[in-house]
């Protein structure tokens, strides 16, 4: 069967931050980061058909899956959204727009060099900070116990959470097929419960709604325009982010498209660049395959790009 995915996964061509709560029956607003399977994401939106829930997923392949999900089971209130949900939910969300954060067997990055990946880092829970609501809820649900207290000891820090007790093998209405396995072989899991306590709310620093698509008067070919594009790179815009171009490729038709790839705040973002032949010059847009996210560094990049063509 065929399913139009745009009607639940969130597309670049989106004003954002979107107002989710507009979007909401009940103007009430759940995340779950990192959904993998969806058993969880399609349990929130049965049990709590008022609510708008969005998933975070950045793998592209579950992003689709559990978009199809959602529309084989008639779930309306489910959205997507395919990235890192550390960039995602600071740009794409005004401030104290989420009731519930919730995120169920994240991977604990053991390793040193690996830390600053982990949901216990400062930068965290400024996030949660500012994404939650008053009285608003973060919930993670762990099978690794020192995990659990360090993400409470360090997200509590901050003063604008107060974090209950982890609790040890809690009872929960749904147990994931991960959960299951896991219970199975006889080892436990936490819980922890954070909740915001007080109106502490750091400025946004989200990105202005500029075109995704510029015109260029030129003489130049798109060939010449890939030419001078690959390999450059360069820093984003205000100096946040970089960006790098990487294989470019030319259509029998005169078409370009070239890979770009670029980083904000630890986002990784890989989207293409097309450059298109018109009767003045040339169309260069941002591809939508993908669904890239308006970022600094995408914007300096299509900038460069603008400017090499114009040389």
């Amino acid at each position: 069967m065929w399913w139009n995915l745009d009607e639940v996964i969130v597309t670049e061509n989106k004003e954002l931050p979107l107002d989710w709560k507009a979007l909401s029956p009940s103007g009430r607003v759940f995340v779950e980061i990192g959904f993998g399977s969806g058993e969880f994401l399609e349990y929130l939106a049965k049990t709590n058909p008022d609510v708008l829930v969005v998933g975070i997923e950045v793998s592209q392949c579950y992003a689709s899956k559990g978009a199809r999900l959602a529309l084989a089971k008639g779930l309306g209130n489910i959205r997507i959204m395919h990235g890192d949900a550390r960039f995602l939910l600071r740009h794409c969300f005004p401030p104290e727009s989420v009731e519930h954060v919730f995120m169920n067997f994240p991977c604990p990055w053991p390793k040193t060099r690996h830390a600053t990946r982990r949901v216990t880092v400062p930068i965290f829970a400024d996030l949660l900070n500012y994404l939650l609501e008053p009285g608003g809820v973060f919930e993670l649900v762990t099978d690794v116990d020192w995990y659990a207290q360090e993400a409470s000891e360090t997200i509590s820090e901050l003063g604008a959470l107060d974090a209950d007790p982890v609790e040890t093998n809690p009872v929960r209405g749904c147990v994931t097929k991960y959960e299951r396995k896991w219970k199975a072989m006889g080892k436990d899991t936490w819980r922890l419960i954070l909740r915001k306590n007080g109106k502490v709310v750091p400025e946004r620093g989200g990105e202005e709604g500029w075109p995704m698509e510029c015109d260029k008067e030129t003489r130049k070919t798109a060939g010449d325009v890939l030419a001078a594009l690959k390999d450059a790179a360069g820093c984003g815009v205000g100096g946040k982010g970089h960006w790098v171009f990487r294989d470019a490729f030319i259509s029998s038709d005169g078409i370009g498209i070239i890979l770009v790839i670029t980083a904000d705040e630890g986002f990784e973002h890989h989207f293409y660049l097309k450059v298109i032949p018109n009767h003045r010059g040339i169309t260069i847009k941002v591809d939508s395959v993908g669904h890239p996210y308006r970022t600094p560094a995408m914007r300096a990049a299509l900038l460069h790009a603008l400017d090499i063509a114009s040389k």
